[in-house]
């Protein structure tokens, strides 16, 4: 299982949590969801049935890893094609299983952890940062971990997040959702429910130009691509981000 190779990974390397890339991750067949609207007047939305796939090469895809009831746990979302058609969705971690061997990339984390924690804005069960179960004094900040709260601008807050690393740029990872999105090169997202994922080309500069390329999927299953403009992009229920000072 796809989970346990992380819990022991993280293990091992004693890490905190880890923010992982893994496009061209071949998987068994796997169940997923999409965004869906709200059952309730308590949540702004949910999630549709579940929906299974045959097994396939993931072509984008970001990994949370961290923690939820004291277990390894991992927040996914992916962009893959099965027969010419594209999907992306929130693939249910505990049904995948690695379907050949192959390497992922990304970022092991000490200093900070995510850990899922009930949510009273949302009413969902989320990923929130937290310090870490074991403290390593004199570890250099290279890098910060972070959510953003309902409504919260996605270019707007990396930016300001930026300021808090003394860097010329950063790397920026993660997944999150939109209540619409605009973006420089491509029609708009105008749904208010969506899933989104970073692609791995997202970086920020101290000069104040930002480059964000996502992929999302709206509440009607269209699928969106493109570089969002500042202020157009408010978050809906959480994005979970790894800002990485850039080379």
């Amino acid at each position: 299982m796809l989970l346990e190779a992380l819990a022991h990974w993280i293990e091992v390397q004693g890490y905190e949590s880890a923010v992982l890339d893994l496009a061209g991750l071949a998987l068994s067949p796997f169940d997923y969801v999409m965004p869906d609207r709200a059952v309730d007047d308590r949540h702004a939305a949910w999630y549709s049935d579940t929906r299974h796939s045959a097994g396939v090469t993931l072509s984008d895809a970001v990994a949370i890893v961290g923690h939820r009831d004291g277990q390894c746990f991992a927040h996914i979302h992916a962009y893959w094609t099965h027969k010419g058609e594209e999907h992306l969705g929130h693939l249910l971690p505990e049904t995948l299983q690695i379907g050949a061997e192959g390497e992922v990339s990304g970022y092991g984390i000490k200093g900070a952890q995510f850990v899922s924690r009930p949510d009273p804005e949302t009413e969902f069960t989320l990923f929130r940062t937290a310090g870490p179960a074991q403290a390593e004094p004199g570890l250099p900040a290279n890098a910060l971990i972070t959510t953003l709260a309902p409504f919260e601008d996605l270019p707007a807050s990396v930016q300001s997040l930026r300021k808090k690393l003394d860097v010329p740029a950063v790397k920026v990872v993660g997944l999150g959702s939109l209540a619409g999105a605009s973006f420089a090169d491509a029609a708009p997202m105008r749904g208010l429910i969506s899933e989104i994922l970073l692609l791995r080309e997202c970086r920020a500069r101290s000069d104040g130009l930002i480059n964000l390329p996502i992929r999302c999927v709206d509440l009607d299953g269209n699928l969106h691509a493109g570089h969002l403009r500042t202020g157009s992009a408010p978050t809906l229920i959480t994005c979970e981000l790894l800002l990485i000072a850039d080379a």
